[in-house]
């Protein structure tokens, strides 16, 4: 048997690999600062990581290599077919692109052994260069334009996939989010109620964890529910950062904004505040920032802290993430922001009668563009071909009050009632917002 354990230093972004607590691994360490400082040296076209990615590959590569330890296969010794064989047994009936994932951090480290002049017996297939033409629909010059093909190579390992054209393996049903709610308040009730809070307002990982009690850079003051019920406002504005560090403002409404306070912050939050400040702080490690945005610095938690841990640590997406994995449900965190614009846009076209069709991307965009930050209309599109084939699927009861029933008798009235709640007061106000908007 062979455990890693990852160490990271004050600051540092790179983890330190230990075998069995003790001794450096070498290989595995030298990989780590090479894939993240110099990616090129292992391959000409290896494109750079950030310090949230360079963690999964890092946790990818380790549970292949202790699982060869397990089976008493030195990593330098074993065959593609030990490989290709743990990666089926760990991934099981996983989407092609996860197994695709897996398999190109393995081939990665692999190829930096052999850069090194360490003797492997693994031999991945072979890269072929290829031409894809991608969608020219929003090109309204294509006719004019030579340069439409984009070269790339191709893992003749890969499991087949088709251009990704929507988000159907990455959507959970309401009745998959219940369990997973209760699955992660056993860990951690923090946990669970950021999920919920990703499900409705559709942030990132790591945009909710810079996601302040009362104030921070970007909003002045955000009340919390007690405040936000006496002002009986229908929303609350709330800005960020978001992916490539752009700022949105986004829509939180008031079942989140209960949720958050009355099964998080009224039960726990001042006890962890306390130990925030008394222990974990005064830590020689202690530390707001997390991630890392290459040539832009890290990102950090907020001075006006939201989200702690029973011990009193800063909530970081890391730990967000492992605790969806320690859940057991094969559930990512941002399946949650894919599955809350799916049952949105969903119960959108259910409240106005309308049948969902690509042709109406423009309009659903408006829907959806502010909340998701993102401005791509084929982004949309995919969300409209999500619902177009899971709309007839028993596996999907999206959370329209008329076919809530079955659902409530499995979930807790908290986490049913206030989906519910959230979900017609997301359409009411994007039903004014886009009145004006003609359907093409």
């Amino acid at each position: 048997m062979m455990d890693i354990e990852l160490k990271w230093c004050p600051g540092g972004v790179v983890p330190v690999p230990l075998i069995d607590g003790l001794h450096l691994h070498h290989h595995l360490s030298g990989f780590l600062a090479t894939r993240y400082y110099q990616p090129r040296w292992i391959r000409d076209n290896m494109e750079p990581v950030t310090g949230g990615s360079l963690r999964q590959i890092v946790y990818d590569i380790k549970t292949v290599l202790e699982a060869l330890a397990y089976n008493k296969i030195e990593y330098t010794e074993a065959t593609y077919d030990h490989i290709q064989k743990i990666l089926e047994a760990q991934l099981g009936d996983a989407n092609p692109h996860t197994y695709n994932t897996r398999h190109t951090r393995m081939r990665d480290f692999y190829d930096y052994l052999r850069k090194e002049g360490v003797k492997v017996r693994a031999q991945f297939p072979a890269r072929t260069v290829r031409i894809r033409y991608g969608n020219q629909d929003d090109n309204f010059l294509s006719h004019t334009d030579s340069k439409r093909g984009r070269t790339y190579e191709e893992d003749d390992g890969h499991k087949r996939t088709t251009l990704k054209e929507d988000y159907k393996d990455r959507v959970i049903s309401i009745d998959r989010y219940g369990k997973l709610y209760i699955a992660l308040k056993e860990i951690d009730p923090v946990y669970a109620v950021i999920a919920q809070t990703m499900m409705q307002t559709f942030l990132r990982v790591s945009d909710i964890c810079e996601m302040p009690l009362h104030k921070n850079k970007y909003n002045r003051y955000l009340p919390v529910w007690p405040e936000f019920e006496r002002l009986g406002k229908n929303t609350l504005k709330y800005k960020c950062l978001t992916k490539r560090l752009k700022q949105i403002t986004i829509d939180i409404y008031p079942a989140t904004l209960q949720a958050i306070y009355e099964d998080y912050i009224q039960p726990h939050y001042q006890e962890r505040k306390e130990l925030f400040e008394s222990s974990y702080m005064k830590r020689r490690n202690a530390t707001l920032e997390f991630g890392n945005i290459r040539d832009q610095g890290r990102r950090r938690c907020p001075e006006d802290i939201l989200w702690l841990t029973a011990t009193g640590a800063p909530v970081k997406p890391y730990m967000i993430e492992e605790a969806f994995r320690d859940t057991g449900l094969v559930i990512d965190p941002h399946m949650l922001r894919h599955s809350g614009a799916t049952h949105s846009l969903w119960n959108y076209c259910q409240l106005h009668g309308i049948e969902p069709d690509v042709r109406m991307a423009a309009m659903f965009h408006e829907v959806l563009k502010d909340q998701l930050g993102h401005a791509d209309l084929e982004t949309t599109r995919k969300y409209i071909r999500t619902i177009m084939k899971m709309k007839g699927s028993k596996t999907m009861p999206f959370c329209l009050p008329a076919k809530k029933e079955a659902i409530d008798k499995r979930l807790p009235a908290r986490v049913s009632q206030a989906i519910n709640q959230q979900m017609n007061n997301f359409f009411r106000v994007r039903a004014e917002d886009a009145e004006e908007i003609e359907l093409v």
